[in-house]
C-alpha cells in the first residue's frame, strides 16, 4: 500500500513535466537502465570466464608443481623444493602464495615471508585430485588450489591464486562501459530534446493560443499548418474559438442590458429616502438599501441575514400573518410600527409591504418610512399652539379682569392703577403679535431694512426707553458698560427691537436680587453689544436649538418663565440681515452671555466725537 502511494505520487509528479523533458528523462532512463542491465551481465560474464581460466591455471601450475615435487620430496630435498615453490610464486603473477605439506599435515616448504599462517594449515585438505576453495583474506579474495602428491601418500601441494586481477579487469571494463553509457546518454538526451521540441512546439503555440484567447483576444487564431493529430486539434479549436467569441459576444449584448436594468433599478433603490428590504419566506432580510441601513442606525453585516420581527418592539399580528401564509401569493400590507435599532432606540416608522414571486420562489418587499421627525414636528406643532394660545390668552384674561374692576371701582386712583395694569398686558400682547409678524415677514422674506449710519450706543438706549421702567419693577440690578461710541451700519429700529430680546430674555431668566450688566466691545471686524445675566443658565445639549423658531426646553404651557419661543429666534434673523453675528456663551446656574457683532460703517471704527 505505502509502495502504491509512493508510485502514485512519482507518477503525479512526472505529469507535471513538459513533453520535451519527459521524452529526455524517458531516453535516458531507457538508456540508463539499459547501461545498468548490460553492463551487469557483462560484468557477471566476464567475471565467470576469468574466474574459471585462473581456476584453470592454478589446477594447472598445482598439478605440474606436484608432479615435480614427488622425487625431492623422495629424496627430502627441500633445497630444491624450496627452489620450486619460489620459482612459482616469481614467475606467475597471480599466485600470492605456495606451499607443500608432507603426508602428516605438516608444512615443508612456503613462500610466506612472515611464517606460515596457522590458519591454512589444514584448511582445504586434498582428496582424490585437485580441490579449490576461495578463502577472504586481507589482501582480497585468493583462490586455495591444492592437489595431492602420490595420490596422497607423498602429502599435497597448495598454489594461492589471486583474483584481484579479475576484479581490477573488470573494474576497467565497467569504467570503460559507464563513459560509453554516459557519452550513449549524452547523445540520446540531445536527440530526444529535440525529437521533444519539435513534437511540442505546436503544441506550445496551441497553448499560448489558449492563454491568448483566455485574457480576453477572441479574434486570436492558432496558425498550425500540419495536417496531423496537432493540425486537427488547432483547427478545432479555432472553429470553438470563433464560435465562443459570438457567443461571448451575444451574451455580453444580454449580459449589458441586464446589468443597466439592475444598476437602473438599484440607482432607483439606493436613492430612495425611505428604508427598502427584501424578505425572504422565512422572514430573513436578504437586501437592505442604505437608506433603511440610516434608519436603523447599522451597517449591512447586522442586517443582512437577520429576522425582519427583531427590528419591531412589537410585531404587528398582520405582519406576522403575511410572513406565515404557505399559499404564494401577492400580499399588501401597511401600519405603523416602533422600529427598533439594534442599540435600542426606537422610531416610529410607516411599514408597507407587498408579496412578489422571484423564481418559483415567494420574495416580500418591505419599504419603511422614517415618521419620527414628522411625529417630533407634530408634537411641536401642538406644544406651538398650546403655548401661543396660552400666552395670548393670558395677557386678555389679565386685561379683561383690571376692566372690569375698574368699571366697578368708584376711586379714581384705583381705577387708574387697574387700567394701567390693562395697558401693561395690552402691550405685553402686542409685543407678541408683533414678534409674531416678524416671523412671518422673515419667512417670506420680505422684510426690508432701512439701513443708515447709526450709533451703536443710541441703538443701546432706544432698546432701554422700550421697557418704561420694567427694570425698576423687575427687582434685577442693569448696569451698563457702555464703550466709545461708533457709527455703524444700521436699521436702529429693528436693530433695538432685536436687543429687547437679548435683554428681555436675560431678565426673564434672572432672579430678582441678581444683576445684568450690557455692555460694548469694539473689535477689528464690528461693534460687539453683549448682554451678560447671572441667570440659571443654558445647558449644553441645548446650546445648538435655542435660537430655532419656539423652541422652549420645556415645551409644556404651564412652564415656569413663560415666552412664546420666538426672541432669540427674531433677533438672530434680525442681526444676520445686517450682516452680523450672534452667539452665546453659558454655564448652567451661573448665567449666560449673548453676543451680537454689527459691521462699521464703510468698515472702519469712526467714533461719533470725531
Amino acid at each position: 500500500m505505502h509502495m502504491d502511494k509512493i508510485f502514485n505520487a512519482t507518477i503525479s509528479y512526472f505529469d507535471n513535466f513538459s513533453i520535451r523533458t519527459k521524452m529526455t528523462l524517458t531516453v535516458v532512463g531507457i538508456i540508463l537502465l539499459l547501461g545498468i542491465m548490460m553492463g551487469s551481465y557483462l560484468n557477471v560474464v566476464q567475471a565467470n570466464m576469468m574466474t574459471s581460466e585462473l581456476n584453470e591455471k592454478g589446477i594447472s601450475i598445482t598439478r605440474n608443481l606436484a608432479e615435480n615435487s614427488v622425487n625431492p620430496i623422495l629424496t627430502d630435498n627441500q633445497v630444491r623444493l624450496q627452489w620450486l615453490v619460489e620459482t612459482i610464486k616469481e614467475s606467475e603473477p597471480e599466485v600470492s602464495y605456495v606451499f607443500i605439506v608432507d603426508e602428516y599435515g605438516d608444512v615443508i616448504v612456503h613462500t610466506f615471508k612472515k611464517g606460515f599462517p596457522a590458519d591454512l594449515k589444514g584448511l582445504n585438505p586434498a582428496q582424490s585430485g585437485a580441490n579449490a576453495l576461495l578463502l577472504d583474506t586481507e589482501e582480497g579474495y585468493i583462490r586455495d588450489i591444492s592437489y595431492p602428491i602420490l595420490d596422497g601418500n607423498a602429502g599435497e601441494v597448495h598454489v594461492g591464486m589471486s583474483q584481484t586481477s579479475i576484479r581490477s579487469t573488470v573494474d576497467k571494463y565497467t569504467i570503460s562501459l559507464a563513459f560509453f553509457v554516459l557519452l550513449l546518454i549524452l547523445v540520446g538526451s540531445n536527440v530526444a530534446y529535440f525529437a521533444g521540441s519539435v513534437v511540442s512546439r505546436p503544441i506550445m503555440e496551441l497553448k499560448s493560443g489558449v492563454e491568448t484567447f483566455g485574457k480576453g483576444d477572441f479574434d486570436h487564431k492558432v496558425n498550425i499548418r500540419s495536417m496531423n493529430e496537432i493540425g486537427q486539434l488547432a483547427n478545432s479549436f479555432n472553429d470553438m474559438a470563433e464560435h465562443i467569441s459570438y457567443l461571448i459576444r451575444e451574451k455580453g449584448k444580454a449580459t449589458k442590458e441586464v446589468l443597466d436594468t439592475r444598476n437602473y433599478l438599484i440607482k432607483i433603490v439606493s436613492g430612495s429616502l425611505d428604508g427598502i428590504v427584501v424578505i425572504n419566506d422565512k422572514g430573513k432580510i436578504e437586501f437592505a438599501n442604505q437608506a433603511f441601513m440610516e434608519i436603523s442606525e447599522s451597517v449591512k453585516e447586522e442586517i443582512i441575514g437577520h429576522d425582519i420581527h427583531s427590528f419591531f418592539q412589537e410585531t404587528h399580528e398582520d405582519l406576522r400573518s403575511v410572513l406565515s401564509k404557505d399559499e404564494r401569493n401577492t400580499v399588501a400590507f401597511m401600519h405603523e410600527l416602533i422600529f427598533m435599532t439594534p442599540g435600542g432606540k426606537l422610531k416610529s416608522v410607516i411599514l408597507s409591504m407587498g408579496g412578489v414571486e422571484y423564481m418559483n420562489e415567494v420574495k416580500y418587499v418591505a419599504v419603511v418610512k422614517d415618521i419620527s421627525e414628522l411625529k417630533k414636528i407634530e408634537q411641536m406643532k401642538h406644544n406651538i399652539i398650546a403655548n401661543i394660545s396660552h400666552e395670548l390668552r393670558t395677557p386678555l384674561n389679565i386685561m379683561k379682569g383690571y376692566v372690569e374692576l375698574s368699571m366697578e371701582e368708584q376711586n379714581a386712583d384705583k381705577r387708574n392703577t387697574y387700567l394701567h395694569q390693562s395697558l401693561k398686558a395690552l402691550e405685553k400682547q402686542n409685543w407678541m403679535i408683533q414678534d409674531l409678524l416678524e416671523v412671518a415677514r422673515g419667512e417670506t422674506d420680505s422684510q426690508e431694512l432701512d439701513i443708515v449710519k447709526t450709533s451703536i450706543n443710541s441703538v443701546i438706549e432706544i432698546a432701554f426707553k422700550s421697557f418704561n421702567g420694567r427694570f425698576e419693577t423687575s427687582g434685577v440690578d442693569v448696569a451698563k458698560q457702555i464703550n466709545n461710541d461708533v457709527f455703524v451700519n444700521a436699521d436702529p429700529e429693528k436693530l433695538a427691537y432685536a436687543l429687547t430680546k437679548l435683554i428681555d430674555n436675560a431678565l426673564k431668566f434672572t432672579s430678582k436680587g441678581s444683576y445684568i450688566e450690557i455692555g460694548t466691545m469694539l473689535e477689528d471686524y464690528g461693534a460687539v453689544v453683549y448682554v451678560k445675566d447671572t441667570g440659571i443658565g443654558i445647558p449644553d445639549e441645548n446650546l445648538e436649538h435655542i435660537f430655532e423658531k419656539f423652541y422652549q426646553a420645556d415645551g409644556s404651557s404651564t412652564r415656569r418663565f413663560g415666552g412664546n419661543g420666538l426672541g432669540l429666534s427674531i433677533a438672530k434673523q434680525i442681526i444676520e440681515k445686517h450682516g452680523g453675528q450672534l452667539w452665546v456663551e453659558s454655564e448652567p446656574d451661573k448665567g449666560s452671555t449673548f453676543f451680537l457683532s454689527i459691521p462699521y460703517f464703510n468698515g472702519q471704527s469712526t467714533y461719533v466725537s470725531e
